[in-house]
């Protein structure tokens, strides 16, 4: 069953036109429930690594034989915005990349040798340095835009999924709540 099946509806005026509403019942999209799933017992779970081209929705029909419990994969890794917790593909990444950055290949930041990011920027116009340069630590290495925002991506990949057989309780629990 549908995720927002389980939400209630309200009455809400359609047209938004004054004195001439057209009242309607429409699931209240904005309700919100959040249970913090406590159960950190790797037997209630199994690891997945998303590969690209992966989504909720092709998941949850592959582990659950249903396409819309895709909200119980978002719900058991604490996602609450498949556009932004998701992992995107490379076609999107760089796209975003893209639109995020004026140069996807200029430096992010400098890291050290066991990966703790070093050196700081200073802009143009301070004391410290007049021309906005880098201040970096020997031995650091640049780390561009693309690389950056790839590894922070990259970390979205490896979830939880809740076992088949506990999803019945969660759709159970997700009813008592709302």
């Amino acid at each position: 069953m549908a995720y927002f099946n389980y939400f209630k509806t309200i009455s809400y005026d359609v047209r938004g036109e004054k004195n001439n509403s057209r009242i309607q019942l429409i699931t209240n999209i904005l309700q919100r429930v959040r249970k913090k799933l406590e159960v950190d017992n790797l037997a209630f779970y199994d690891k997945y690594f998303v590969l690209d081209g992966d989504t909720p929705e092709i998941l949850a029909h592959q582990l659950y034989d249903d396409s819309e419990l895709h909200w119980i994969i978002l719900y058991a890794n604490y996602m609450t915005n498949p556009y932004y917790d998701w992992p995107m593909d490379y076609h999107t990444l760089n796209k975003f990349v893209a639109k995020k950055y004026s140069d996807i290949n200029g430096i992010h930041h400098y890291e050290d040798v066991d990966g703790y990011t070093v050196g700081h920027m200073w802009p143009k116009g301070t004391t410290a340095a007049e021309g906005g340069t880098w201040e970096v630590p020997a031995g650091a290495t640049p780390v561009t835009n693309f690389v950056y925002e790839e590894k922070k991506n990259d970390g979205y990949r490896s979830i939880r999924i809740i076992k088949q057989e506990y999803t019945g309780q969660i759709i159970q629990e997700l009813k008592s709540l709302l």
